[in-house]
C-alpha cells in the first residue's frame, strides 16, 4: 500500500481505540460470539416501468429522472469501481456533497477515507451508491421516500453484482435488512439479489462516527467482519 493509505489507517485504528497489534491478520476484539448468517429475502418489488438495464444509463436515470424523489438539482451520483465487487451504500449525500457533485466529501469524507484504509482499501476499490442521490431536506429519509426508493436500490444493486455489502446507516439497513442498524450490525446477513445471494454487513454512518467518538469501537468491528467477507 502506498504511504498516504497506511497512514491513513493507523489515524483511524488510533481513533477507533486500538493501541497493539498481536499480528498481521484482522481480528473482531470486541465479539462476544461466533458471526452468525442471516439469510434475508429482497423486499417484494413494485409494479413499475420498464428500468434502464445497462449501470451507466441506470445512473443516468438516477440523476435526471422525475420520478425519483428531492429536485433534479443538486443529485450526486455514485462513484467508484463497480467492477470491484465491493459496494458501500450510504442514506444520502452530505451537505458539503451538493458542491462538490462527490459523496462523502468534507469532514465525514475524510474520515471514511481512513475507515478504508484501515481495512486496505480506497476509494477507486469499491463501488459507492447514494440510496437516495439527493440529500433529503430534513436530513432524514421518511417511509414514502423509503418506499419509492427501495426497489431502485435493488435494481442498482442487480446492475451491480456486489461480491460484498456495507450498508452504512439506517436508511439502507431499514429498507434492504427491516431493522435498524442497530440491530443489525452483529450479524452477517445474506441479501437475496437478482439470482443470488451477497454477504451483507450493516454498520454505523460515518456521518454519526464523526460525531460520537464512542461509536468508533463499534464501526471497527463492522469493519473487521466486512473485511473477512
Amino acid at each position: 500500500m502506498i504511504d498516504g493509505v497506511a497512514l491513513s489507517a493507523l489515524d483511524w485504528w488510533a481513533e477507533a481505540g486500538v493501541d497493539t497489534l498481536a499480528d498481521d491478520l484482522p481480528r473482531n476484539w470486541l465479539a462476544a460470539a461466533p458471526v452468525l448468517s442471516e439469510s434475508v429475502a429482497a423486499a417484494p418489488a413494485q409494479a413499475k416501468a420498464a428500468l434502464p438495464d445497462t449501470l451507466a444509463a441506470f445512473r443516468a436515470f438516477l440523476l435526471a429522472d422525475a420520478s425519483i424523489p428531492g429536485p433534479p438539482k443538486g443529485r450526486v451520483d455514485a462513484s467508484g469501481d463497480a467492477a470491484s465487487g465491493v459496494v458501500i451504500v450510504v442514506d444520502m449525500p452530505e451537505s458539503e456533497d451538493r458542491i462538490s457533485g462527490n459523496l462523502l466529501s468534507g469532514e465525514v469524507g475524510a474520515l471514511f477515507d481512513r475507515m478504508l484504509g484501515a481495512i486496505n482499501l480506497g476509494r477507486d476499490q469499491v463501488y459507492l451508491i447514494p440510496f437516495s442521490p439527493v440529500r433529503a431536506t430534513t436530513g432524514k429519509l421518511g417511509e414514502a421516500e423509503l418506499t419509492k426508493l427501495t426497489p431502485l436500490l435493488l435494481h442498482h444493486l442487480a446492475l451491480a453484482a456486489p461480491r460484498k455489502l456495507l450498508l452504512l446507516g439506517d436508511a439502507p439497513v431499514q429498507a434492504l435488512l427491516r431493522k435498524p442498524a442497530a440491530q443489525a450490525r452483529d450479524t452477517v446477513h445474506q441479501l437475496a439479489i437478482a439470482d443470488g445471494e451477497v454477504p451483507t454487513v450493516a454498520s454505523i454512518h460515518p456521518r454519526m462516527v464523526h460525531l460520537r467518538r464512542d461509536y468508533r469501537a463499534l464501526a471497527w468491528a463492522d469493519l473487521q467482519r466486512f473485511e473477512t467477507l
